[in-house]
Order: C-alpha cells, then sequence, then structure tokens
C-alpha cells in the first residue's frame, strides 16, 4: 500500500464536514476519512497499516463536470 491513492470523489471527513484529505488509522485505533486539521490531531501518520493522503483524480473530476460524456 502505498502513501496515497487516488479517488474520484472526496468523502466528508469521518470528525467535521469538511472534505477529507486522508483515509487512515486513528491514535483511538479505529480507521476514518480525515481532513488536514483532524489528521494531524488524530492520524497516526502515512504508510502501510497507517493511512493514505486522497488525492482528487482530475480526469473524474472534469467527466463529472461536463455530465460524463
Amino acid at each position: 500500500m502505498g502513501r496515497q491513492v487516488i479517488v474520484a470523489e472526496l468523502p466528508k471527513c469521518d470528525f467535521c464536514s469538511s472534505k477529507a484529505a486522508y483515509d487512515g488509522k486513528t491514535r483511538f485505533g479505529t480507521w476514518a476519512n480525515m481532513c488536514e486539521y483532524h489528521f494531524v490531531q488524530h492520524g497516526i501518520g502515512l504508510g502501510t497499516g497507517k493511512g493514505q493522503r486522497l488525492v482528487l483524480d482530475e480526469k473524474q473530476k472534469t467527466l463529472t463536470r461536463r455530465g460524463g460524456d
């Protein structure tokens, strides 16, 4: 597992309503989608067994904006 993953859409942070930038393990032991702020507060890092940075797929974003054609 790498330190980042490309996604078609950014999910919401599990701690607030912001867009998530990370999917990772928290210091509580559970995994969560986290915005930058909450990743700094609760995340344990990036890499195998820790978490990944979520990177928006710009191609998918363009297709969605254009209605999928």
